[in-house]
């Protein structure tokens, strides 16, 4: 009897909690905080008493033609896929499963590409890097599809890092070969779970955020730890400074942070540092951290009483131990995240490709304010747009990461960017003037997307308007492609087809022996302001 009275009291609670859950009302949707994107929205399938994976994840997983649409991810209200995770959503699930993926690191794919893909194909209705030709010129970054003449960036884990052209693979003392021998996919130029960039591009792309300045990369060396900017006169200083109350505990809070000197003095940077640490050949050495005069660690991101605030380019101390750490250091080594900043407009974020060889005004570039823009290593002018200088060569700068010989100054002669002899002479590559997205595109081109030296389309070459102002015949559509496709199999990503990559550019006086005769002033120079 006491058996069926606890078996029968069990059923009842466990019915009972039942009862509570399916009576609940859900949040609710207008309860957003003041932000339309987070409104708390669940939507559930109640089948049998069981509730489904209502978004039904990885469903489809394996079709990248677009007709799976809905299946391999519900793009519910407040759903965000990127950064930005609600507790009402189920935005981990999208890429991950915990128990049953396919791929590594609990992919619900068997690789990085199918994973980015099975959105990333039109799924989603935008950022579909394999659109066609109008929408990918639009996005800026080509396209991973076409039908002719088309090249691509091999991202789909099939070839290593190291089949870079213009690499340097070979060379490990740089410390740079793990990154060299890791598959190239998505992943090696977007960080999918956030960045600093337009795009999600990767902030460590193939190690070059952690890389030590005297070896090409980001990272700062030997800053000077000092405790007060008079009579400084280094570039770069970390600034000591301790609060002058101490808390309930008796702690005085010692902050360290980042000061780079300009006309106008020194002012604090609003450049991020990198967190990580490499462990191949020395230990745990913290990409960044302070040191004390002998070298030894003072302090990096785990010391016990030390924050790190990597956003704010600074480091405090949460207890007295720590304010203690903060107070021996002597210089510091900072690793600083690759950013790079693309004027955009429209909804998405439809990027203007002009502005990578002529600037664009700073209202363009996601609110960032002047100094933030001059502290990333851009040029901002002083006319009434705020002009800001440098977009391409910072992009540039992301793609020598991997094709590390082709960052090239025309005074660099046979050596490459970063120092090393080469057997080779480069373009130019490094200037506002030239720059490797004024000629290629990011993800792969086809004839669809390709001008010609006068900036036309496939489009353009069928439009009797257009082609009156050269007396030429209006194309046919066979004819316009076959005119734009380019005779190369390969077409190494370009922007324009055959030739008209050079002549597009080369049409100023003082390069008269090689200028382009078609030119006209009705026509922009270099890649056309709307593409």
């Amino acid at each position: 009897m006491r058996k069926f009275s606890l078996s029968f009291l069990f059923a009842i609670m466990l019915f009972g909690m039942f009862a509570i859950a399916a009576s609940a009302e859900g949040p609710d949707p207008a309860n957003n905080n003041g932000d339309p994107d987070h409104n708390a929205e669940i939507i559930t399938t109640d089948v049998g008493g069981v509730l489904e994976n209502a978004n039904n994840t990885a469903d489809g997983v394996d079709t990248n033609d677009g007709t799976a649409k809905g299946n391999v991810i519900k793009n519910l209200q407040g759903h965000k896929t990127h950064t930005s995770y609600q507790n009402n959503t189920n935005s981990c699930a999208s890429c991950h499963q915990t128990h049953t993926s396919q791929g590594d690191q609990l992919l619900f794919a068997d690789s990085v590409y199918q994973t980015c893909t099975a959105c990333h194909d039109g799924t989603l209705g935008f950022l579909n890097v394999f659109a066609d030709g109008s929408k990918a010129s639009m996005e800026g970054a080509g396209t991973f599809g076409g039908s002719h003449g088309e090249s691509m960036h091999m991202a789909n884990d099939t070839i290593k890092i190291s089949a870079a052209p213009g690499g340097n693979p070979v060379d490990t003392s740089k410390n740079r070969g793990t990154q060299w021998g890791e598959n190239f996919n998505c992943a090696s130029c977007h960080a999918p779970h956030g960045s600093y960039s337009d795009r999600l591009l990767q902030y460590n792309p193939n190690g070059i955020g952690s890389l030590p300045a005297s070896q090409g990369g980001n990272q700062l060396e030997n800053v000077p730890v000092v405790d007060s900017l008079t009579g400084q006169t280094a570039p770069v200083l970390l600034l000591r400074t301790e609060a002058a109350v101490a808390d309930e505990n008796g702690h005085k809070q010692v902050t360290v942070a980042q000061y780079n000197k300009g006309t106008n003095g020194y002012t604090k940077s609003t450049a991020p540092w990198l967190y990580g640490y490499d462990n191949r050949t020395n230990g745990l050495t913290y990409w960044s951290r302070l040191v004390k005069a002998d070298g030894t660690i003072a302090a990096y991101g785990s010391t016990a009483g030390v924050y790190f605030s990597y956003d704010h380019a600074e480091a405090y101390s949460t207890t007295t131990a720590g304010a203690d750490a903060l107070k021996t250091a002597g210089k510091g080594f900072i690793a600083r995240p690759v950013v790079v900043q693309m004027a955009q407009t429209g909804d998405h974020g439809t990027t203007v490709q002009s502005a990578f060889f002529s600037g664009a005004p700073l209202a363009q570039f996601g609110g960032k304010t002047e100094q933030e823009m001059k502290d990333l290593g851009y040029t901002v002018g002083t006319d009434a747009d705020k002009t800001v200088k440098n977009v391409g060569v910072q992009m540039s700068k992301f793609c020598a990461a991997c094709h590390t010989d082709y960052l090239q100054a025309n005074s660099d002669g046979a050596k490459s960017h970063f120092g090393e002899e080469t057997t080779a002479y480069r373009h130019s590559t490094n200037s506002d003037s030239y720059t490797c997205v004024r000629c290629h595109y990011s993800h792969g081109t086809t004839a669809e997307i390709m001008v010609d030296s006068l900036g036309r389309t496939i489009a353009d070459l069928q439009n009797p308007t257009i082609m009156a102002k050269t007396n030429e015949q209006v194309k046919t559509p066979s004819e316009a492609l076959t005119y734009m496709t380019d005779n190369n199999a390969s077409s190494a990503l370009k922007k324009f087809t055959n030739m008209s990559v050079c002549w597009a550019c080369h049409n100023s006086s003082h390069a008269e022996t090689i200028k382009n005769a078609e030119r006209r002033a009705d026509h922009p120079i270099g890649m056309p302001a709307g593409r």
